[in-house]
């Protein structure tokens, strides 16, 4: 107090701007946007006076005079940032175009296996799948896989331009807007997330146009109309906001409750994406369906006499056989179960009907049918839960480093950049692990048609793989490659192999 004392009338005369032009260590302003005792007008024109070798200002949108007691958290992650170790220019630089680079090295590298793809999928076509394209259907194969995959690789680089332009400065810049508007930090997250995905869609939009009216169209494959494109468009991205913003508030309020506690922020976080994800399989997904597309019961009639069967000689019990209509945006058939335990039902595509017999719908259902038997819903839930898990942690760690943030120019750790950064470093680990996933889901897909050889006949789910292929424009050649890092499905001539 006397120390205090002592030095109040010097503080109170002393003029900064004038007497103290510099300061030969790194200064750092720790300024609240409301504080009245020392206007931030005037912090702000010495902190343009002062020559100092580093010098920054660190906003505190909620807090006044003592944002130390304020906004204690971010007062705190602060405080750790200095503590770890401020990053130096030239580590700032390097640390910006290692994140730059993950980007660009995984799309080279996606490029140069579309790429080899490309040309393995040109030779020879295997004798087992020679009928599925005539010579006409061949040439038009060629040609949509090469425009398809031209605007796939324009759009994964214009992903990666947009990405690179957000990382040059502008999620910092977005961070000082969208404080400006709330200091509820969940509504900033979400506020800052909403614009990205904002940004990405519209910038996406146009190419999906041209994908859907030129690529498609030209191609036979589009039935969609333009009211019903902007619908879906709309109604995409209206769910991709609600649902989304209720997982990132979720998770950011776990955040806020349990930051000190990493171990059990990860815990908390795992089991909501984990419920969330058996949430969409059980119900979720099937009310997403039918917002999009219309279903009716299958008509009475032998394929329906043939369908209940066939499950009920297999002990299973369907809820409903259903009809959906596709045809309205695409000619592409399908088909498929949706739900778990006594809310399983069968989705029959409209276009699946009319371009198959009924013996080849039923082997496709008898495959649909061998993936219930064999619990395949259940496994897949279990490697989502391991992934979830995987997420939990990274997005816990990357938390945990307020570096992360700073050296993109952020003031410190920010929960809506967290989720971006998090899913940049999380984005070759993904592409690794794809590989042993993808090399369970051939082994359940190749049981399955095992599956419904057994249960109908072999020929059967032959021609349906050969319909399904020459319907769908399915690359026939695919390079080994692309099969182990994409392919959750076997390729068809590997599946006929099998059944023969």
């Amino acid at each position: 107090m006397l120390s205090l004392k002592c030095l109040e009338d010097e503080i109170n005369m002393v003029n900064f701007l004038v007497e103290i032009p510099a300061i030969d260590v790194p200064v750092y302003f720790c300024v609240g946007r409301r504080d009245y005792v020392v206007p931030f007008e005037l912090v702000e024109e010495y902190y343009e006076r002062l020559q100092a070798p580093h010098k920054e200002i660190i906003w505190f949108e909620r807090s006044a005079h003592a944002p130390n007691f304020e906004e204690p958290d971010k007062f705190c992650d602060f405080c750790k940032s200095l503590l770890y170790g401020k990053l130096s220019s030239m580590e700032v630089v390097s640390m910006n175009w290692i994140i730059i680079g993950l980007l660009a090295v995984v799309f080279l590298f996606e490029t140069a296996v579309a790429l080899l793809n490309r040309k393995h999928s040109l030779k020879p076509i295997p004798d087992r799948v020679k009928d599925v394209y005539d010579e006409e259907r061949y040439q038009k194969w060629l040609t949509y896989s090469l425009e398809m995959q031209r605007s796939s690789l324009f759009q994964r680089g214009l992903q990666l331009l947009i990405m690179i332009f957000f990382l040059s400065g502008t999620f910092a810049q977005l961070e000082q807007i969208v404080a400006s508007w709330t200091s509820n930090p969940i509504l900033q997250s979400l506020y800052f997330l909403g614009i990205v995905q904002t940004s990405m869609l519209l910038f996406s939009i146009p190419l999906k146009v041209y994908r859907t009216f030129s690529i498609e169209e030209r191609y036979g494959f589009n039935r969609t109309t333009l009211q019903t494109f902007i619908k879906d468009l709309f109604m995409s991205y209206l769910l991709t906001i609600m649902l989304g913003g209720l997982i990132v508030a979720s998770i950011n309020a776990l955040y806020l409750k349990f930051s000190g506690n990493l171990w059990l922020f990860i815990a908390l976080t795992w089991t909501t994406i984990a419920v969330i994800m058996l949430l969409s399989v059980a119900f979720l997904g099937k009310v997403l369906l039918r917002l999009f597309n219309k279903f009716t019961p299958l008509s009475e009639g032998t394929l329906r006499t043939r369908i209940d069967n066939l499950a009920s000689s297999l002990g299973f019990s369907v809820k409903a056989i259903l009809v959906m209509d596709a045809s309205r945006r695409s000619t592409k058939s399908n088909a498929a179960f949706t739900g778990i335990g006594k809310t399983k039902e069968i989705i029959l595509f409209d276009t699946l009907l009319d371009k198959m017999s009924e013996d080849e719908i039923m082997a496709v259902l008898g495959h649909e049918l061998g993936h219930a038997v064999h619990k395949d819903t259940w496994r897949l839930l279990a490697q989502q839960s391991a992934i979830a898990a995987l997420y939990a942690l990274g997005i816990g760690l990357v938390l945990q480093n307020p570096s992360l943030f700073t050296v993109f120019g952020l003031s410190g750790v920010h929960f809506g950049f967290s989720m971006i950064l998090f899913s940049i470093l999380f984005e070759p680990v993904s592409l690794l692990l794809g590989v042993p996933l993808n090399m369970v889901s051939r082994t359940s897909e190749y049981r399955a048609d095992r599956f419904s050889a057994k249960h109908t006949d072999p020929s059967w789910m032959i021609s349906a793989l050969k319909v399904l292929s020459r319907e769908n424009l399915v690359n026939l050649n695919p390079h080994p490659l692309a099969v182990l890092l994409y392919y959750s499905h076997p390729p068809m001539n590997d599946r006929i192999q099998a059944l023969q």
